[in-house]
């Protein structure tokens, strides 16, 4: 009993991870597995992910993040700097560390600056605001996020033309966000933890290697496999006891959203209505796909049914604004939220649903603004 209690209570509180497992179960009573599943995983991504999570977890034993964080806290003296610091370290962290890296990487910096300055209240806006940051930050960029390097190859677009079509949402998006940090108040900031931090020099130069391979495999200069080898093999000399800190459940979420997504483009009936409006439509349907299989997912399957790469191109980067789930970068937030809610025993009202509704309201004003604008940004170019 007390065995099924444990999994019962993972599984409750691995919110997100659940929620996933159950619809790519669901799915997969449409479409019965067969060798077709293999083609649904972006290993390099799965494996990027995993690898990050065991180098941030060596970060977080040899205390980097704090020594990080008191050195922003010096040269930011208020809350409304620091909190745009921390955004705009994620928004050019995604030009070319691909928005997921990006997240996992200075979410948990963000923690630990707005823990040590007593300035919580504000993680759920930083959290929210370094998802949509990341995503838009990326956009610019062909590698940014993994769509953009998708539809770069498969369309043999110039850099130039990438560029021209991307550069006007990529400003108001940039613009937006400044906007919105600008209500954020001033207020006088200092780190409270007095204890002095000792950093493992030597470790800390190992692990910043090790992020560089990672970083090697999102550029696709690196196979995923000699990473994992080198990362896996120098972490077991460097620090064993950072696996027990990995959260294996954001990669294995990332698995079953890929099946979700997998099995929902290989139904008919999704198919032929996706082939309905294509062509016609384009950005708006690639735009409602996102909500539903995630912009990765509809990248792929939309390539297939149409020649308009520009208005593609264009509504699966700004699609990122919309429900939490229509960019798999938003359940690695979230995911994090959670984690530091528990850690920090936050008030129910502070939960899931809190966060979820913060995030939802950021992300329908920000669309309001952002898609139609963009939109009409297609037709000056």
């Amino acid at each position: 009993m007390k065995t099924f209690g444990g999994i019962l209570k993972f599984f409750k509180t691995n919110f997100i991870f659940t929620i996933s497992i159950i619809i790519a179960i669901i799915s997969c009573f449409f479409v019965p597995i067969d060798r077709g599943y293999l083609d649904y995983f972006d290993i390099d991504t799965i494996a990027c992910i995993t690898l990050l999570l065991i180098v941030i977890a060596g970060f977080t034993n040899i205390q980097f993040f704090q020594k990080v964080a008191k050195f922003l806290v010096k040269k930011f003296k208020n809350t409304r700097s620091i909190i745009m610091c921390l955004i705009f370290i994620t928004y050019v962290s995604a030009l070319v560390n691909a928005n997921d890296m990006s997240l996992l990487t200075f979410l948990p910096l963000a923690y630990i600056v707005l823990k040590y300055t007593n300035n919580l209240r504000y993680i759920a806006f930083t959290f929210i605001m370094q998802n949509i940051a990341s995503n838009l930050g990326g956009m610019i960029t062909p590698i940014g996020n993994p769509q953009n390097l998708y539809i770069f190859s498969y369309y043999d677009m110039g850099i130039g033309e990438f560029f021209k079509i991307m550069a006007i949402p990529t400003l108001i998006a940039l613009v937006l966000i400044i906007a919105v940090c600008m209500f954020v108040k001033k207020e006088p900031l200092e780190f409270k933890d007095e204890e002095e931090i000792k950093l493992n020099v030597p470790k800390a130069i190992i692990y910043g290697l090790l992020f560089v391979v990672t970083i090697l495999v999102v550029l696709g200069i690196l196979k995923w496999w000699i990473a994992t080898v080198i990362i896996v093999v120098t972490m077991c000399v460097c620090d064993i006891k950072a696996y027990l800190k990995v959260d294996y459940t954001i990669p294995l979420t990332f698995v079953a959203f890929f099946i979700f997504s997998g099995n929902l483009s290989r139904i008919p009936e999704v198919i032929n209505l996706m082939e309905k409006f294509i062509n016609d439509h384009t950005f708006i349907t690639a735009y409602l796909s996102c909500q539903l299989i995630s912009n990765v997912p509809t990248a792929v399957l939309l390539s297939k049914f149409t020649n308009n790469y520009a208005h593609l191109l264009v509504s699966v980067n700004v699609a990122s604004l919309g429900i939490i789930f229509s960019s798999l970068s938003g359940v690695i937030a979230l995911k994090e939220y959670l984690k530091v809610a528990k850690a920090e025993n936050f008030k129910k009202g502070k939960g899931v649903w809190y966060y979820v509704g913060m995030d939802t309201l950021f992300n329908v004003v920000g669309a309001v603004i952002l898609v139609p604008l963009s939109y009409l940004s297609l037709f000056l170019w």
